[in-house]
C-alpha cells in the first residue's frame, strides 16, 4: 500500500505519524500538570477553609468565655467583647459558606456548625442581655437552667468543627504527596515519551530509507548490468517516483538494445556491404592511374587521383568505424606479452618516415631500452596515430619527437609536436569520438574523429591513460601510460580502471 504513495506524500505520512505522537504525549503531560496546578489550588483553597475555620473556634472561644465573665462579674469590657465576637461570626461564617459552595458535603456541615453556633450563643446572649439590664440575679439563674443546654450545644459544635478541621488538615497533609506523586508520574512520562519517540523516530526513519535505499540499490545495480550487457532486475512494484524512475529505465535499456541491434546491422552492413565493393573500386582506380587501361590525359589523371584519395579515406573511415564498435562492444583482442619498447617506436617511424618527407617534416627519437606488458601491434596502431596526426599539423621544416621513459611502474610514450597546439577547453574533448579542434580538419587534413578515441580505447585495454598537454601556437605533447609488468587490480584501478577488450 505504501508503495503506491508517491515519496511526497510518505514523508508527509511520517510527519503527520510523528506530530501524532508528540500531541499524545503533549497532550497527557497537560493532563498531569493540570492535575498538579489543581492540587496545588486546592491546597491553597483549604489553607484559607481551615484558616476561616480556626478564625470562627476563637470566635466561638471568646464568645463564650467573655459572655460568661460578663454574666458573674458584670464587667462593661466583656459584654463589648462578647458582642465583637459574635458581630465578627457572621461574615467568618458566610466567607465559610462561600469557600465551601462547591463541595455540598462540606457546606451541609459549614451550615450545621452555624445552627449550632448561633443557637449555642442564643444562651449565652439571654443571660448577657438580663446583666445588661441590672437583672444579676435573674441572669444567674436563667444560665444555671441554659448551662446544660449550652454545654451539650457547644460540645456539639466543637465535634463538628473538630472533625470538619480534621478533614481539612488531611487535605493539606495529602497535599504534599499527591504532588509528588504528579511529579513522579511527570518524569515518567517525560522518560516514556521520549524514549517512545525517539524509538519511533528511527523505526519510522529505518523504513521510509531503507524502502528508498534498497530500491534505490536495485536501480544502481541496474546501471551496473546495463554497462556490462546483463539481464536487469525485474521492474519495481509502486506508483512513487523511484517505480516511475525504474519503469523510465527499464524502458531506455530497452530502447538502447534496440539501438545497439541497429548499430550491429550498420556495423555488419558497412563491413560486407561497403568495404568489400570500395576496396574493389580502390583497386580499379590504382590499375586506371597506372595506365592499365590506357594513358589519361592530365585531367583524368587529377581526376582518378582525386577519387583514389577519398576512396582510401572512406575506407580508413569504415575500418576505424569497425575497430571503434569492436572495442567499445568488448570483442575486441589484446595479445599482450613482454616486448621491447624500441620496437613499436621504431617500427611506427618506419611506417610513416614516407609521409614525413612528404610533409616535409623530420621524426626524431632516441635510444630506449625498455620493457613493456603490451600487443605490439596495438601499440604500433596508436604510435602511429599519434605520429600522424602530429605529422599533419605541424608546419613544413618542423620535427615530430617521439620519446618512451619509465615512471613508476609504466612505461610513458611521448609524440611531442610543432604544431598549432591543442586549446584549453577542447584538450579533453578530442578523445571523444568525432570531436576535432576544427570543423575544417576533416575535410583539409582528411581526419575522421575517429583515431584518438580509438587510440585511448587501447591504450585503456592496457590499463593505461592517454592525454595531451598544449598550449596554443606551443604545439603539444601526446603522452600515454602502458604497464611495465602484467598488470594486478590494484594497478588497473591505479591506471584508469578495468579493460574492455578480452586477453
Amino acid at each position: 500500500m505504501l508503495g503506491n504513495l508517491k515519496l511526497s506524500y510518505k514523508g508527509i505520512l511520517m510527519v503527520s505519524v510523528l506530530l501524532l505522537m508528540e500531541l499524545g504525549f503533549v497532550g497527557a503531560l497537560a493532563v498531569l500538570l493540570s492535575e498538579t496546578e489543581q492540587s496545588a489550588l486546592k491546597e491553597e483553597h483549604t489553607k484559607k477553609v481551615v484558616g476561616v475555620t480556626n478564625r470562627v473556634l476563637g470566635l466561638i472561644y471568646d464568645a463564650g468565655n467573655s459572655g460568661n465573665k460578663f454574666i458573674y462579674n458584670q464587667m462593661p469590657e466583656e459584654s463589648r467583647r462578647f458582642h465583637e465576637a459574635v458581630g465578627a461570626l457572621s461574615p467568618e461564617l458566610k466567607q465559610l459558606k462561600s469557600l465551601c459552595k462547591d463541595n455540598p458535603d462540606y457546606l451541609k456541615r459549614v451550615q450545621i456548625i452555624e445552627s449550632n453556633v448561633f443557637n449555642t450563643l442564643q444562651l449565652v446572649n439571654g443571660a448577657v442581655r438580663l446583666t445588661e439590664a441590672g437583672k444579676h440575679q435573674e441572669a444567674l439563674l436563667y444560665d444555671q437552667r441554659t448551662t446544660k443546654e449550652y454545654r451539650k450545644g457547644k460540645t456539639a459544635t466543637l465535634n463538628e468543627i473538630r472533625s470538619f478541621m480534621d478533614d481539612q488538615e488531611k487535605i493539606v497533609a495529602d497535599s504534599p504527596a499527591d504532588r509528588a506523586k504528579m511529579r513522579d508520574l511527570e518524569e515518567k512520562l517525560l522518560l516514556v515519551g521520549v524514549g517512545l519517540n525517539i524509538v519511533l523516530v528511527i523505526a519510522i526513519a529505518l523504513l521510509f530509507t531503507r524502502g528508498i535505499t534498497t530500491r534505490l540499490g536495485i536501480m544502481v545495480a541496474n546501471t551496473q548490468r546495463l554497462a556490462k550487457n546483463e539481464k536487469l532486475n525485474p521492474q519495481l512494484t509502486g506508483n512513487d517516483e523511484i517505480a516511475m524512475l525504474d519503469r523510465s529505465f527499464h524502458q531506455m535499456a530497452a530502447d538502447l538494445k534496440e539501438l545497439e541491434e541497429v548499430k550491429q546491422q550498420f556495423v555488419a552492413m558497412v563491413s560486407h556491404d561497403l568495404r568489400t565493393p570500395l576496396t574493389s573500386v580502390k583497386g580499379f582506380l590504382e590499375l586506371l592511374a597506372g595506365g592499365v587501361y590506357g594513358d589519361l590525359n592530365e585531367t583524368g589523371e587529377h581526376r582518378a587521383g582525386l577519387a583514389q584519395r577519398n576512396i582510401t579515406r572512406l575506407i580508413s573511415l569504415i575500418n576505424d568505424l569497425l575497430d571503434y564498435e569492436k572495442l567499445q562492444s568488448g570483442k575486441f583482442s589484446l595479445d599482450c606479452r613482454e616486448i621491447d619498447v624500441a620496437s613499436p617506436i621504431n617500427r611506427s617511424i618506419d611506417a610513416l618516415r614516407f609521409f614525413a618527407e612528404k610533409e616535409e617534416v623530420a621524426l626524431e627519437t632516441q635510444e630506449v631500452d625498455l620493457k613493456a606488458y603490451a600487443d605490439e601491434e596495438r601499440l604500433v596502431q596508436v604510435l602511429v596515430n599519434l605520429i600522424s596526426n602530429s605529422v599533419k599539423f605541424s608546419p613544413k621544416g618542423g620535427k615530430v619527437t617521439i620519446t618512451a621513459v619509465k615512471k613508476d611502474n609504466f612505461v610513458e610514450f611521448n609524440v611531442i609536436d610543432q604544431g598549432r597546439g591543442v586549446p584549453k577547453n577542447m584538450q579533453e574533448a578530442i578523445f571523444e569520438r568525432f570531436k576535432q579542434v576544427k570543423t575544417t580538419d576533416a575535410t583539409e587534413k582528411g581526419g575522421t574523429g575517429l583515431g584518438l578515441p580509438i587510440c585511448k580505447a587501447l591504450v585503456e585495454c592496457h590499463y593505461g591513460r592517454i592525454g595531451v598537454d598544449s598550449e596554443e601556437g606551443k604545439g603539444s605533447r601526446f603522452w600515454f601510460t602502458i604497464p611495465v609488468t602484467k598488470p594486478v587490480e590494484e594497478l588497473a584501478v591505479i591506471a584508469g580502471g578495468p579493460a574492455t577488450a578480452t586477453r
